[in-house]
């Protein structure tokens, strides 16, 4: 009888995590705002510049997103660029 409880407690908890999707996305479908984008800083303020510094460049830098952005700095940077917040 304990294989049994152990089963229902299985599909509770289930259906309770499908119940918290569905949850979910009908706050979606009616307008809840959306979590808020982190805010990125200006090239200024990062530093940035279109040179490489040593072997650090825009390209191995995990922020990076190809061909030409950024995840925590505005605006276009170049693969042979570096900036402050390389990392």
């Amino acid at each position: 009888m304990s294989g049994c409880n152990r089963g229902s407690r299985g599909r509770r908890g289930a259906l309770k995590l499908f119940g918290a999707m569905a949850a979910a996305g009908l706050g979606a479908a009616f307008g809840a705002a959306p979590a808020p984008a982190q805010a990125k800083t200006s090239q200024a303020a990062a530093a940035y510049r279109n040179s490489p510094k040593g072997r650090q460049s825009c390209a191995n830098c995990s922020w990076f997103e190809a061909p030409s952005g950024c995840g925590v700095v505005k605006g276009p940077v170049s693969a042979r660029g570096w900036c402050a917040l390389w990392g």
